[in-house]
């Protein structure tokens, strides 16, 4: 991988399995019918791209729905592996690949900051210390401290990407989340 690139796909592939009406829906069904997933056709979700992204480029993925946009980001991720071909991302990842993923209903705002904050891969001193900034940037100083299951879709997409943006990540990877944002944010 040349040193000045961010990112470099080879070959990259993902295989999906097609379950179609015929799936066995309760155990008794699959045991009387025998295992299904020897006969379940399979379909590429993603095959053969290669491609390699130099540090400080911004790059979207356009295409139309089924393209297989959200398989490569989660891939070039580590969300999943491929089936074919390899991946190499060089330096600490951001992502946003599914709204609210990672986020605890249960929990403030402030609660899931740490915790996304944490599991990517900030220490608690640097979660407190980019606090007051991440929740700044969210524009959500009058809810932090409510659930956040009480929060609109909007509010739940700015707390997430709050904390992506504040990692101070080399690569940002975002999966259509600002498709909720408005316009201040």
């Amino acid at each position: 991988m040349a040193v000045d690139h961010a990112i470099v796909a080879t070959s990259l592939g993902k295989r999906f399995a097609r379950h179609g009406y015929d799936r066995p829906s309760t155990l008794k069904e699959m045991i009387l019918r025998g295992n299904p997933t020897d006969r379940t056709p399979q379909f590429w979700g993603l095959r053969d791209v290669s491609f390699s992204i130099r540090k400080g480029r911004a790059v979207g993925v356009v295409g139309r729905n089924g393209a297989g946009k959200s398989t490569l980001l989660r891939l070039v991720g580590g969300v999943g592996r491929p089936d074919q071909g390899q991946v190499t991302v060089r330096g600490r990842i951001g992502a946003i690949l599914d709204l609210g993923a990672g986020l605890t209903g249960d929990l403030t705002g402030r609660e899931n900051i740490f915790i996304l904050g944490v599991l990517a891969g900030m220490t608690r001193a640097e979660v407190k210390a980019r606090m007051a900034d991440i929740i700044r940037f969210a524009e959500l100083e009058q809810f932090v401290d409510d659930p956040v299951r009480i929060y609109s879709s909007g509010m739940r997409m700015r707390l997430a990407f709050a904390v992506a943006a504040h990692i101070d990540p080399d690569v940002l990877l975002l999966d259509e989340v600002l498709a909720v944002g408005d316009a201040s944010f």
